[in-house]
């Protein structure tokens, strides 16, 4: 009964944040805005809600290009309103200026506060695709991107390779800091950040659930006359695999809640009614936002006189991976509600070549009879002291299997081990004779081939998180012949102290040191200066 225990804790949670839908706000800080291909950009994000943490557990980042489509697109994980990560850069983007964006599934509702997406340009090279001049478009906008406020330090140059103090007095305790090569090629008007203002009004026909447990799956059923009644299964696989289960709605649209899991290598769909066509299609969890036909992106232009600066950013790409390790925290196993009343490890028997022969030979509570040319495996109805007639709910690693044929003839050399739940079983809104479940060794399906009628589902991967091991970088600063080129300087999102050391690398020029905090009101805010680096 916990996964029905779930979906009803869902919809009250639903009912009582409804009230504050429009109430949410993201802000972002990043490492730096200037960046190569393959290179990365660490992020920090917030998102509150009347300025307490917001009980969102997710969060999106994409990347737009000029003609406002998506060149990478995130889901990232929220803990008590925070985030920390790293945007991987893709290798085939051209050289231009993008716009990042944040937000959640809920956010973007807030139109009127003008802060439910929160957007930052950034200048993308890649060495091997020069900027193409783009084509102009009839009317244009000045809108106006929120400046960082700027703050004084002592000394506005130190030397290369040095260790440094910052000291700071008026900024709020903690903060986030990072210390990054100024972008000479993005102008002055294009600093900063920028809510909604820049977006299309959304659709009103927009169906939005809040995800306050963990990220939402939205498919949808493409048969002309859905039916209600129809159980969809959504089995997520990778390190762990769990299984979840919907019905759609009367347009098709149907929602599976994957909880607290956060990990997963793809996605696989059925239908109980497994014996028709499955006519399911996964939709995109990302807001379908339109930039403003008025918005015009900055042409990207790079001149003979760039070459030494860009020479050195593609020395520093290239370094930089040798020199800066990172930290990536297992994932928690997520409990799955199934708790068996029998288990066999198969290693602790004698291997039989198919599965009805294993069932056969060592599992009392599992009969298995010819019925209709079919193959049926009844099990032990303990509550009745009776036995079910109808076949169980079959799990390989979490996934339905409805063919009882083929696995009564599987080889099961690949499971580990047999579980057998001899009680009606309830999930969600159906009930099932009792459960087989079995768990291969190397979480594959024990090479069990991929049911008919099943739809395999490359899906948006959730970001994983990681941390750098050091603050600034490079672990093996001082050292002698290890290169250090490092164009970001410092990544520190939890700072506290009013003196913040960090070190200088062989990159001579200006950098921009940026600050932010929440203020004793909760509202964020965002501070610069700059540095100049010299020999």
């Amino acid at each position: 009964m916990k996964p029905l225990k779930l979906i009803l804790l869902f919809f009250v949670s639903f009912s009582a944040f409804g009230q504050s839908l429009e109430k949410e706000e993201v802000f972002a800080h990043i490492s730096k805005n200037i960046s190569l291909v393959n290179e990365q950009i660490w992020f920090y994000l917030s998102v509150s809600n009347n300025d307490q943490a917001s009980p969102s557990k997710i969060a999106y980042a994409e990347i737009i290009d000029r003609e406002s489509l998506p060149v990478m697109q995130l889901i990232i994980p929220l803990h008590q309103g925070r985030a920390e990560g790293v945007l991987e850069i893709p290798p085939h983007l051209e050289s231009d200026h993008y716009l990042l964006r944040f937000y959640t599934r809920i956010s973007p509702l807030n139109e009127k506060s003008d802060k439910g997406v929160f957007n930052q340009m950034i200048t993308i090279i890649n060495p091997k695709k020069g900027p193409i001049s783009p084509r102009q478009k009839q009317s244009q906008k000045t809108y106006k991107f929120q400046r960082a406020g700027v703050f004084h330090i002592s000394e506005s140059s130190v030397r290369k390779n040095s260790e440094n103090i910052l000291t700071q007095t008026t900024l709020q305790d903690p903060y986030c800091i990072s210390i990054a090569i100024e972008n000479p090629f993005l102008p002055e008007d294009f600093q900063g950040f920028i809510g909604q203002e820049i977006y299309q009004p959304l659709d009103e026909k927009n169906t939005v659930i809040p995800e306050l447990y963990g990220h939402i799956v939205h498919g949808k059923n493409l048969d002309q006359m859905a039916d209600p009644t129809e159980t969809f299964f959504l089995s997520a696989h990778g390190r762990q695999s769990v299984l979840h289960s919907a019905n759609p709605d009367q347009e098709g649209n149907m929602f599976f809640e994957l909880g607290p899991l956060k990990a997963y290598d793809f996605l696989i769909a059925q239908s109980l009614n497994y014996e028709k066509q499955l006519n399911f299609a996964p939709q995109s969890p990302f807001w379908n936002l339109r930039l403003k036909d008025d918005l015009i992106f900055p042409s990207l232009e790079l001149n003979e006189k760039d070459r030494e600066f860009l020479e050195v950013l593609i020395l520093a790409a290239q370094l930089n991976p040798h020199f800066i390790p990172e930290k990536a925290p297992e994932p928690q196993p997520i409990v799955t509600g199934l708790v068996a009343d029998k288990t066999y490890f198969l290693d602790d028997y004698s291997r039989f070549e198919n599965m009805e022969t294993t069932l056969r030979e060592y599992v009392p509570e599992v009969l298995v009879r010819r019925q209709n040319r079919k193959t049926v495996f009844k099990l032990l109805n303990s509550p009745l002291n009776g036995l079910f007639q109808e076949n169980p709910l079959i799990l390989i690693d979490a996934m339905p299997v409805f063919d009882t044929d083929a696995l009564a003839k599987f080889d099961p050399k690949d499971i580990e081990k047999l579980e057998v739940l001899t009680r009606e079983f309830s999930f969600n809104e159906d009930k099932f004779a009792g459960v087989m479940s079995l768990t291969s060794f190397q979480n594959d399906f024990g090479k069990f081939e991929l049911p008919t009628n099943s739809l395999y589902l490359n899906y948006w991967p959730i970001l994983k998180p990681k941390k750098l091991e050091t603050p600034h970088f490079n672990p093996n600063i001082g050292v002698a012949n290890y290169p250090d080129f490092r164009s970001c300087l410092i990544w520190h999102t939890t700072q506290s102290a009013e003196q913040l050391k960090f070190y200088t690398s062989e990159i001579t020029g200006k950098y921009e040191i940026t600050v932010s905090f929440f203020n004793e009101n909760g509202i964020p805010q965002s501070f610069k200066t700059n540095i100049e680096v010299i020999d």
